[in-house]
């Protein structure tokens, strides 16, 4: 089993098919589709359905998906370590993240990184949920992950913390402000909220602090993702939570901010799985730790 089949591989099931794949990849498709015959071959069994269309997994190929990701990523790992023993700093550092970190931390932390390190290539995923963040650590996609803390440890993943952020209470353009510039969660609950799904860190604290009053939070808009919550509260469908870096992008068109009374703050970890880190990676991490 070769490097460049697990490649060949992959780019199949991460583009949805071996025309995609091919193109994405650079290379000829009777070549790539060569090679995926070759590594079924090898192992015995089919790895994708062929349909006049598109390409399904089989049940092998979904089983060989994790292994995959995993084997390039201790390849990578290896070559890198090597790289670092001979003095070169050089290959690709594969980060995801949730979007708003992406902004703050990451995007200054990269640009340093960048700085001393120029031969190495960045890539950043930055999927939708804090769950997703991690799987893709899990799996072997991304070396670094970063998300909001959990409570719990990840027992298959080791975490570092990174840092905090402020959450403001993020009002449309015109509001008036409270005259410390300071608003109570019980205040919060009298406004009209543009906030997250069920089980997002903003949604719970409502809910919970409602639930005290014998109350429910009046949520008008809910939204998947913070940036959403941004340009509605700038287009004045109501108040929002936002992280300070980001609640500072509204703030620059209009919206009006006040801090939480009492403070709250977001806590970041960095995740990474158990084992030696790559020289990328780990240069990275003390860089943003």
């Amino acid at each position: 089993m070769e490097r460049r089949q697990l490649e060949y591989f992959l780019a199949v099931v991460d583009h949805g098919g071996f025309t995609a794949a091919a193109a994405a990849l650079h290379v000829a498709q009777p070549s790539l589709s060569h090679s995926i015959k070759v590594l079924e071959r090898e192992l015995g069994a089919e790895l994708f359905h062929r349909l006049p269309r598109s390409v399904r997994l089989t049940s092998a190929g979904s089983a060989l998906i994790d292994f995959a990701r995993r084997a390039l990523r201790e390849m990578e790992t290896g070559r890198a370590a090597v790289r670092e023993v001979t003095g070169l700093m050089a290959g690709r550092l594969d980060l995801v993240t949730l979007p708003t970190l992406a902004l703050d931390p990451l995007a200054r932390v990269i640009g340093r990184f960048r700085a001393r390190h120029p031969q190495v290539r960045v890539r950043l995923n930055q999927p939708e949920s804090e769950d997703d963040v991690r799987a893709a650590v899990r799996t072997g996609e991304a070396e670094l992950g970063l998300a909001d803390a959990v409570p719990r440890p990840v027992d298959d993943l080791e975490s570092v913390p990174v840092g905090e952020q402020e959450l403001v209470i993020t009002m449309p353009p015109g509001s008036t402000p409270p005259p410390d510039g300071r608003m109570t969660v019980e205040e919060l609950l009298t406004k009209e909220v543009v906030t997250g799904f069920e089980g997002t860190l903003v949604r719970d604290l409502l809910r919970a602090e409602a639930a005290r009053r014998g109350t429910e939070p009046n949520v008008v808009v809910e939204v998947g993702h913070r940036e959403s919550a941004l340009h509605l509260v700038v287009a004045g469908a109501g108040c929002a939570v936002l992280p300070r870096p980001l609640a500072r992008l509204a703030e620059l068109e209009g919206a009006v901010l006040c801090s939480m009374d009492p403070v709250l703050n977001r806590r970041i970890d960095l995740f990474h799985r158990p084992g030696k880190l790559s020289p990328a990676a780990q240069a990275f991490l003390e860089m943003l730790a």
